[in-house]
């Protein structure tokens, strides 16, 4: 029997991440594909030997009608990383490079991870911005509105303060963590607070760059994904599994605020 000819299907979140970056270069500019790929397609190499009896690589026309790759095999034209890099270096385009190599992109793919993964990734996502996870039982401003409000209103809320602090895809990809370090099931009113979350954040990235249609494939996907993934616990933490449990509760602040949080910046303020 002949060998069919194709290659694995293409992860949804991966063709979503490609069109995502495609969309954002064309938010920011009215260049044709064509414009795009004399820009940005052709190596050093290509750009030197290139002659007018040379096809295009009509790269960017791939990319918006399949979310195909370059792949980089021809070494006239520029593979995706390299492509990617080359945008970004364009003053019209800073940033897409960190839109298309966000790690949510990356747990999206990723249907377990282990909790000592988990808990370096989140980690990371706090110390770059500023954030960090507040013991309810030894920080006393916190535990005074935990006092008055509750422990699920105070994580709610003190999540969604620190969202502020992030951009939309680094936000998600923490609350995915989140969510996968909540699933003991004595913690699911914490994970019902995420999953709202995640939910409104999900539906807003993917409606800003797709059409309704897409908007809602894209955004029905991630919601089944979320709902899908799991701890490995086969690979126990260094601090046991009952550190996991507890400091996946903890509310998360930014660092300046942990001793002076109050209900006013927490519960009273519009732009949350």
């Amino acid at each position: 029997m002949p060998k069919k000819r194709g290659g694995q299907r293409k992860h949804w979140a991966e063709e979503a991440r490609v069109w995502v970056w495609y969309c954002e270069i064309k938010r920011r500019c009215d260049w044709s594909d064509y414009a795009l790929d004399q820009a940005f397609a052709w190596t050093e190499e290509g750009k030197a030997a290139r002659s007018s009896d040379d096809h295009r690589p009509r790269t960017f026309e791939w990319i918006r009608k399949s979310a195909r790759k370059p792949a980089g095999r021809d070494p006239r034209w520029r593979g995706m990383i390299d492509l990617v890099a080359a945008v970004d270096q364009h003053p019209l385009f800073h940033g897409t490079q960190t839109l298309y190599m966000a790690g949510f992109w990356d747990v999206l793919q990723e249907p377990t991870s282990t909790p000592s993964i988990v808990q370096m990734r989140i980690d990371r996502l706090l110390q770059i911005n500023g954030l960090v996870r507040v013991n309810p039982d030894t920080a006393t401003a916190i535990a005074k509105l935990i006092e008055k409000y509750g422990r699920e209103q105070v994580f709610d809320r003190c999540l969604l303060l620190s969202l502020k602090r992030m951009d939309s895809l680094s936000g998600m990809a923490l609350l995915w963590l989140l969510y996968l370090q909540t699933e003991p099931a004595h913690n699911w009113r914490f994970r019902a607070v995420i999953e709202t979350i995640a939910d409104k954040l999900l539906d807003d990235f993917f409606s800003h760059y797709f059409s309704l249609d897409t908007h809602l494939k894209y955004y029905t996907d991630a919601i089944n994904t979320l709902q899908h993934i799991r701890l490995d616990m086969s690979d126990r933490p260094p601090q046991g599994y009952g550190y996991i449990e507890t400091i996946g509760t903890w509310p998360i602040l930014p660092r300046e605020l942990i001793d002076s949080i109050s209900a006013d910046q927490l519960f009273y303020l519009e732009a949350l």
